[in-house]
């Protein structure tokens, strides 16, 4: 079981139609920022074990490489789970806002 969670910084859309997008590989509604480029980073000083469970993956920015800096999601297992607080606190000390694909609203 897992759950996912989107962070991004400015976006035309709502939310929820982010997120769906985003499960679509649409990221047309967002824009890049460098804090989100710093808000993974620090993830994944963090905790290297996101690197599996984050997306965009090295894989989709070489063919998006712009991506990087347009939105972060996560993928979190069960255990993963512990990581959330510290998670959402560094988005909202970063500015970033996102959507809880499992509570289905904001974050």
């Amino acid at each position: 079981m897992s759950s996912d969670f989107a962070f991004w910084k400015r976006s035309t859309g709502k939310p929820e139609d982010v997120f769906d997008g985003l499960a679509e590989g649409d990221t047309s509604d967002l824009f890049a920022s460098s804090d989100v480029m710093r808000f993974r980073e620090g993830l994944l000083t963090r905790w290297p074990d996101l690197e599996d469970v984050l997306e965009p993956s090295r894989f989709d920015l070489e063919e998006e490489p712009g991506d990087e800096e347009k939105y972060v999601l996560l993928t979190l297992s069960v255990h993963q789970l512990d990581y959330l607080p510290d998670i959402l606190d560094r988005a909202k000390k970063s500015g970033l806002v996102g959507f809880s694909g499992v509570a289905g609203e904001p974050i």
